[in-house]
């Protein structure tokens, strides 16, 4: 059996879809596969909602009390709902386990076939001051109270976030340690026969007493129980007599058990070592094979004190062991998101939630393949993002963010991700943002590409007709991209450097274009000052040349552009990244100086630059409705 799906009424942030309680559908539904599930999104986004529900209506191995608060409820405005309600849907029963719910399970039919089906509902209401619940189960939409033995089956671990692993661990009356021995099978003998930890404890126990017994020889503790003996004489009356004996007090199972700890080592252990003690303990009595019942771990923030690496040998081991075990986990790390398979990823934006499953989304075998390959953790920063520019290379992914923060609007203020592609295979990262229900996700995604088309300039056979053409032909390729929130931002001729190198940033990219090329053939990696004056005096010469050659011609820019892009760049093999990198900087540099609104009205009327300004736009906010910063 599994936790198939979470159905919430009027709790936390979600309320219900229609204006009667009674008959209103949930305003969150969330569906769960077998095995490993990850809640994944940025702060506030419903994952410890989600989570909460589940506890507050299953209960926790740990017994821990659970108390529904008046905020619990969903509010709008000062308006706060009175009622709310969670229900659990299971499947994937077991006749053996079908038979522990036989008074409140029901059946269903999934593809012909009629299968087993349990629902558990909580209910709660504001009465005055007070917080009325109520828990029932059945098939049909009232049900029958359920508590006792059949309840305590659907109890889960639950191993919350910023978890104190040492307390945990620690020897005392809440010791989670006693109570996970304390339910495994090794440690319910009955109570016809002691337990060997018992004998064991009782034969320590008479060694301690006999330590500190009077004897003839003064071994031991004898003379200390000697004197603490004239003590007690003394204090007690003449007619009372009394002994004083040591020994260790409570010797049931359950004492001996709440007196053991568990540690790694002699030395105390980190939190990272401790946190990974404590949920290899509570794996012991969630995939014991001699445990009834459900076998689901709801793990928040299962990063907590675990650096990367260590998130990956964990998230490696839940993967083999979701056969036997369900596991709901949530995460903020870049490294839980880009390691584990996309599938088992559900994305909370919003008020809502988006499983990444096949069924849900339309992304193709192939695409799953080539994600489990390439989407690395810088690029798994879209899984948190409020809008999305996907680019296709290094010079992209270094110059936007600059450029983005010249027109005010620094991308992290927006929350928006820049997640480099690094090739043309923009589909299968587009497709995560396309639901099979062609539902929207809240999140604006730009996709940056260029056009491609080289210009009149790189033959002479070229004709603008069929130049014209083969754009037309480009653009058509790209429109299976969009919806309302996708949309893709093609750069007007080829390709990005030469769109900078058309507009009038003409002058300062040749300049860091040149030493860019200085840089790379520096063997110490910088280049010696009197390189910045010969680059200077180049920059001068060649571009003097170039206009005065083609003064006359309509194409003189275009000619300028292809000689710095097609004959320079690409003709020395000058590196676009460290180019991009070079002009990122000068961009900086007028950034933070005396021109800076001069830099912005250039940045702004550069026409060749407006598709990257327009993709800025739709993945922060329109132009005209900008704030100014």
């Amino acid at each position: 059996m599994y936790l198939a799906e979470v159905n919430l009424w009027n709790f936390r942030k979600y309320g219900i879809e229609g204006d009667s309680f009674e008959t209103a559908k949930p305003g969150l539904s969330v569906p769960f596969s077998e095995g490993l599930n990850v809640l994944i999104g940025e702060n506030d986004s419903g994952k410890t909602a989600i989570v909460d529900a589940i506890r507050y209506t299953l209960l926790t191995q740990s017994g821990e009390w659970i108390r529904l608060e008046e905020s619990d409820f969903y509010a709008e405005g000062e308006k706060r709902a009175q009622n709310l309600k969670i229900e659990c849907v299971f499947r994937g029963f077991s006749h053996q386990e079908a038979g522990c719910f036989l008074e409140w399970i029901g059946t269903e039919e999934i593809d012909g076939e009629r299968l087993f089906v349990f629902k558990i509902r909580l209910t709660a209401r504001i009465k005055g001051d007070r917080i009325m619940t109520d828990i029932r189960a059945g098939a049909d939409p009232v049900g029958i109270s359920m508590d006792g033995d059949a309840r305590s089956l659907l109890r889960v671990t639950y191993l919350k976030p910023l978890r104190d692993a040492d307390a945990e661990l620690t020897p005392g009356r809440r010791s989670r340690f006693a109570q996970i021995l304390k339910a495994h099978s090794l440690f319910q003998n009955g109570e016809a026969k002691k337990h060997d930890l018992e004998t064991i404890f009782e034969g320590a126990n008479k060694a301690i007493e006999d330590y500190f017994c009077p004897k003839e020889d003064n071994s031991g503790a004898s003379k200390l129980m000697e004197v603490l003996k004239t003590y007690v004489d003394a204090f007690f009356p003449q007619n009372e007599l009394h002994t004083a004996s040591v020994s260790i007090s409570g010797g049931d199972l359950t004492d001996i058990l709440k007196r053991l700890s568990l540690s790694l080592d002699t030395n105390p252990s980190g939190l990272g070592a401790a946190n990974l003690l404590f949920m290899a303990t509570e794996f012991l009595l969630l995939q014991s094979e001699e445990t009834y019942g459900l076998k689901l771990a709801l793990i928040e923030e299962l990063e907590a004190h675990l650096h990367p690496q260590a998130q990956l040998r964990l998230i490696r081991y839940l993967e083999g062991k979701s056969t036997k075990g369900q596991y709901i986990l949530t995460t903020h790390s870049t490294t839980m998101g880009s390691s584990v398979p996309l599938e088992s990823l559900i994305l909370c934006k919003g008020n809502m939630v988006f499983p990444l499953a096949s069924q849900y989304t339309k992304l193709q075998p192939k695409n799953y393949d080539f994600l489990y390959r390439f989407l690395d953790a810088t690029k798994a920063n879209l899984f948190f993002a409020r809008g999305v520019l996907l680019v296709e290379g290094d010079a992209e992914n270094l110059l936007i963010p600059t450029i983005a923060k010249v027109i005010d609007r620094p991308l992290h203020r927006y929350g928006v991700s820049i997640v480099n592609v690094g090739s043309t295979a923009f589909l299968h990262f587009v497709r995560i943002f396309q639901r099979q229900n062609d539902a929207l996700m809240g999140i604006k995604v730009a996709l940056i590409t260029d056009m491609d088309v080289k210009p009149l300039e790189w033959s002479s056979t070229s004709t603008e007709e069929e130049i014209e053409k083969a754009k037309a032909s480009r653009k058509q390729s790209l429109e299976d991209f969009e919806n309302d929130e996708v949309k893709v931002f093609l750069s007007p001729n080829w390709t990005l450097e030469y769109e900078i190198s058309i507009s009038l940033f003409q002058t300062e990219f040749y300049r860091a274009l040149l030493w860019a090329e200085k840089l790379s053939n520096s063997q110490s990696g910088i280049p010696q000052e009197s390189k910045a004056g010969e680059v200077d005096a180049k920059v001068n010469a060649d571009l003097g040349k170039w206009r005065e050659c083609w003064s006359n011609n309509t194409r003189k820019n275009e000619k300028i552009a292809f000689e710095i892009y097609q004959n320079m760049m690409l003709g020395k093999e000058i590196s676009k990244a460290v180019t991009a990198q070079v002009f990122a900087a000068h961009l900086e540099e007028r950034l933070s100086g005396q021109d800076a609104c001069v830099l912005k009205s250039e940045i702004q009327a550069a026409k060749s630059l407006k598709y990257i300004l327009n993709a800025i736009y739709h993945v922060t906010e329109p132009k005209e409705v900008a704030r100014e910063n």
